[in-house]
């Protein structure tokens, strides 16, 4: 039987090799979608389940209905039994979460084993039932890559195919969390995938639409968020707008801070002393503030109800970002997203109580900077902006909210990224456990970067004859490369000064002082005292040609992009390029060397 089925797979295969493979692809897509919509939808109703039936919590999330000893106790115990038992799992399966799931993705070919899919499964639950403070998304994308890959390595699929998949199954997870389907292919394509191909872009809508039509069956059409806009954007908002974006932009960049300096210094820590601390932290806070308690949408949609004041919106906001961040860089198998959109929506619902008692605003305005706080953060904190606007316009069914959702998420992620200078969040955890991920391929790639980023600027320009006093002078300021000019003053060639020190100092010997005193001054050596030209008079030029390999080179425009540089390397079988700039036209000055190794090195580390 087994033999039969591998036959019958066996043209599927290599079908599916190649890259135009769409409809068998897309048939994939759909059952890898539904299958993480199954293990997500199984995650929240065990995790909802456990809230109300277990708890006792009138709604799910609700943690303020706690009696005020067991928010302390139950984070803080939660917290050390969670931490003893990763204590004692094996390494290997405990690495989880959406980070985890980048790293085997890019450099595994898209392996989730399914123990660590197990273990993210009942740890998450358990840690967001004792409160820890989260969000279900991270632990979710996880769990839907998992049964993407599952599917792939089941069939032996290609690696292409396999990493199709795990798209799949990572937006088809976030399609069923938030019911924002457009939201999820684009999160998919930004954060995992990290890449915009058609051949992608057909299966991995088809699965998150699977994952929201599947989510549909338990929790009804509603979005994560059911916040309804009635807003039309006033002209004196545009700079109030802006403003918000900066305040976001920097909390994004405090967020994201916090997580790479908890992690860095707290990563040797012994597990069970990193979730037990942050256990005790979260019951502290807890007895105060439980609306930061666990996933805290529920503490959001009062806060976009004007249901909070000003004031304690505030602490609300710095509590939910420490804690938060603190929780995803002290290592528990959560996720930052969640987070990130309650910060943001806790910090726009502050900005809306604001003018709501200074400018008399309606009090329906309120939810509409609640829902552009949350698109911010979200943006600026993942890196994320088109996602971010997708989520948005998916959350409040509002095309209206499109210009002021563009304006607050693009000057979040500007602030966070140019101003503040941090990368996106997963980004920076991978780097801190020594995984980083080289080059962000959605915001740049070859055709994007200049030959001037990455030309070698250390050389010195020579003429085709020169005396080994001309070549030791023009080697005295050590650079990498000595351009060669021809009679007629073009750029014909490079020589490495390596090569040209090398010969220079097969040019010397040790010289007797009565000798040296004898010399004449003027064919002295340019090089130590006590050294003479063997073969050369030292003033006598020669052809630099006949005493050294000259690499050929082609001179090019220094606005040339890697891209072009590359292929043009290719049609003129040169590996070397002499980039020039036009000063006062037609004349024009050289400004560095750039090597086919160069071009190849920034490649590898581009990915």
């Amino acid at each position: 039987m087994r033999t039969i089925l591998q036959s019958l797979l066996d043209p599927l295969r290599l079908r599916l090799a190649k890259p135009d493979a769409l409809i068998p692809m897309a048939f994939l897509g759909l059952i890898a979608g539904i299958l993480a919509a199954i293990l997500v939808t199984a995650f929240r109703l065990a995790l909802e389940s456990l809230q109300v039936y277990f708890l006792g919590l009138p709604v799910p999330g609700e943690y303020s209905a706690l009696p005020l000893m067991w928010r302390f106790l139950l984070p803080a115990l939660g917290g050390i039994v969670l931490g003893a038992v990763f204590h004692y799992l094996p390494k290997a399966i405990r690495a989880v979460g959406v980070g985890y799931t980048i790293i085997q993705f890019h450099r595994h070919e898209a392996n989730l084993p399914w123990p660590n899919a197990v273990v993210q499964f009942f740890s998450a639950t358990f840690a967001l039932l004792v409160g820890l403070s989260s969000g279900r998304e991270g632990p979710g994308i996880h769990l839907g890559a998992a049964g993407g890959s599952w599917l792939g390595r089941s069939l032996d699929l290609p690696h292409n195919s396999v990493r199709t998949l795990v798209g799949c199954g990572a937006a088809a997870a976030i399609a069923a969390s938030f019911n924002t389907p457009l939201a999820a292919v684009i999160f998919a394509l930004e954060l995992i995938v990290r890449q915009y191909t058609l051949a992608t872009f057909i299966p991995i809508m088809l699965a998150a639409s699977a994952g929201a039509l599947f989510s549909t069956l338990f929790f009804g059409s509603n979005p994560a968020f059911d916040i309804q806009l009635m807003h039309n954007l006033a002209l004196w908002e545009v700079p109030i707008l802006i403003g918000m974006g900066l305040v976001i932009g920097a909390f994004s960049a405090g967020f994201i801070r916090i997580t790479d300096i908890s992690l860095r210094r707290t990563w040797h820590w012994p597990v069970w002393v990193r979730f037990g601390l942050i256990g005790l932290l979260t019951g502290i806070i807890g007895l105060g503030l439980p609306q930061v308690m666990s996933i805290s949408y529920d503490s959001v949609g009062m806060a976009a109800g004007a249901k909070f004041t000003l004031g304690f919106l505030l602490l609300l906001v710095v509590a939910k970002l420490v804690l938060s961040a603190l929780t995803f860089g002290f290592g528990l198998p959560l996720g930052p997203i969640g987070s990130t959109i309650v910060v943001g929506g806790f910090t726009g619902s502050a900005l809306g109580m604001f003018l709501l008692n200074f400018t008399q605003i309606p009090v329906s305005d309120v939810a509409f900077y609640t829902v552009l706080g949350m698109g911010a953060m979200m943006g600026a904190t993942l890196q994320a902006p088109l996602a971010a606007l997708a989520a948005v316009i998916e959350l409040t069914g509002d095309t209206g909210a499109i210009t002021p959702a563009l304006m607050t998420i693009i000057v979040a992620s500007l602030t966070s990224r140019a101003i503040f200078k941090q990368d996106g969040i997963y980004d920076t955890v991978l780097r801190a456990n020594a995984n980083p991920m080289h080059g962000l391929s959605l915001w740049h790639n070859a055709n994007d970067i200049a030959i001037s980023s990455l030309i070698e600027r250390s050389f010195v320009e020579i003429g085709a004859q020169a005396s080994p006093n001309e070549l030791a002078q023009a080697l005295a300021s050590k650079p990498m490369w000595l351009v060669i000019r021809s009679d007629a003053r073009l750029p014909c060639g490079v020589i490495t000064a390596f090569e040209a020190n090398r010969f220079l100092a097969a040019l010397r010997l040790p010289m007797p002082a009565e000798r040296e005193a004898q010399m004449d001054p003027l064919h002295a050596p340019p090089a130590a005292s006590g050294e003479v030209f063997m073969d050369f008079p030292a003033d006598q030029p020669f052809e630099l040609g006949t005493q050294f390999t000259l690499q050929p080179a082609r001179c090019v425009d220094i606005g040339l992009t890697l891209t072009e540089a590359r292929e043009l390397m290719h049609s003129e079988k040169v590996d070397v390029l002499i980039g020039q700039r036009t000063t006062v036209p037609p004349f024009k000055r050289v400004f560095g060397v750039l090597t086919r190794g160069q071009l190849d090195d920034h490649a590898q580390n581009s990915h």
